[in-house]
């Protein structure tokens, strides 16, 4: 019997959430990226945490699927994949676009479930109702984006040396920034939920002042963390951010 799109074993690619685990922390990558960006988080222990990684359509172990281009459906698409792995007690935690995503999940899943997550965790992220022009970049020729997307930096170079590895991957590249371009803002009475957000103090893309935004969807404790880098500090500063997930998940939990 073959997978369905959102078959667990497809959407949690290192191993579906650990039943036992008291909470859980769903991962969401940057555009373009993929579930194996946490990889070696999902393989830390960290007492009463489980760390799942979830994989978009479009890209590794799911790279024979169609890319979704549009963030409603997105959205929509994970919430209703993810709920009923969420347990008693979740988390959630984003980069760039995973973070616009996982501010999205934590509305849907509340809605879902009856629970709201225990907290949301949001890195290189401008809050949702920051304008975010320089990322509608989806539609440009394809010299142009590939320019712009050589320019964002977090697409490895031999990508960009490899002209059959770029063309696999720019169509999914280019999906998710037409994901990103589709969404529009709503409104709500903000989250009962702690947020801890990350910044990098040289991202040209997300200034500071974009991520202290955030301060103002949540009724709960925020927190703010700068990273002396750029937009794509995560791969380089890793340590830093999963510490200050893990140190979130434990003000929390207590």
């Amino acid at each position: 019997m073959n997978a369905t799109a959102d078959d667990p074993g497809v959407l949690f690619p290192f191993g579906t959430p650990d039943l036992a685990a008291p909470v859980r922390v769903f991962c969401l990558p940057y555009a373009g990226g993929g579930a194996g960006l946490y990889r070696a988080w999902s393989q830390r222990t960290v007492p009463g945490v489980a760390v799942v990684p979830v994989q978009l359509p479009g890209r590794e172990n799911r790279l024979h699927e169609p890319p979704e281009h549009d963030f409603d459906a997105l959205a929509a698409r994970l919430a209703e994949a993810i709920a009923p792995w969420t347990g008693e007690r979740y988390a959630l935690f984003g980069h760039s676009m995973g973070g616009l995503l996982s501010y999205e999940l934590a509305h849907r899943l509340q809605e879902l479930t009856g629970r709201p997550a225990e907290l949301l965790a949001v890195s290189a992220c401008a809050a949702p109702d920051v304008e975010r022009p320089s990322w509608r970049i989806h539609d440009l020729p394809r010299e142009e984006f590939v320019a712009e997307v050589r320019r964002l930096n977090g697409t490895p170079q031999e990508v960009f040396e490899d002209e059959d590895l770029l063309d696999l991957c720019l169509p999914r590249i280019r999906a998710d920034f037409s994901v990103l371009a589709s969404y529009r803002y709503q409104q709500r009475t903000p989250l009962a939920v702690p947020v801890t957000a990350l910044c990098g103090t040289r991202d040209p893309q997300v200034p500071t002042w974009s991520v202290e935004n955030w301060r103002s969807h949540t009724a709960r404790e925020f927190r703010l963390h700068l990273v002396d880098d750029d937009h794509f500090f995560i791969h380089r500063h890793e340590q830093a951010v999963f510490g200050h997930l893990t140190d979130g998940l434990r003000e929390v939990l207590v």
